[in-house]
């Protein structure tokens, strides 16, 4: 069969129209699947506890769990002397997701803020890297 012009011309509109519509779709598709992700997020922080509070409730018990930080641990050094042990490791796991995490907080101006709270994260993280 040979088509004509008229009909390979409506082909393709109805191929645009087909794409159009598929693009649509995906968006749909990747709006309500990043809605799920949202709603289970919530439901995870607020079943840790976090989620129940407003956003500056939650930064100021995080600062508040910083500052009992950055007063223990020393300038130089580890919690209990010269070795780390597993209550640096403890805190190198809260301390690194803040430190490294690439967008600015209130949490991390404060660790950047306090030289020994940086000096111990980055000598865990060398000391876990080798």
């Amino acid at each position: 069969m040979n088509w004509t012009e008229d009909q390979l011309a409506e082909w393709a509109r109805i191929m645009e129209l087909r794409d159009s519509a598929l693009g649509q779709l995906d968006a749909l598709k990747k709006e309500a699947g990043m809605n799920k992700a949202r709603e289970y997020n919530a439901q995870r922080y607020y079943f840790q506890g976090i989620g129940r509070y407003a956003p500056d409730q939650a930064y100021a018990r995080g600062l508040a769990d910083l500052q009992v930080l950055a007063d223990l641990i020393p300038a130089d050094g580890y919690v209990h002397g010269a070795k780390p042990t597993s209550i640096d490791a403890g805190i190198y796991g809260f301390i690194a997701n803040i430190h490294f995490f690439p967008i600015p907080t209130p949490l991390k101006a404060f660790v950047t803020a306090h030289p020994n709270l940086v000096r111990h994260c980055e000598a865990i993280h060398a000391a876990v890297s080798r």
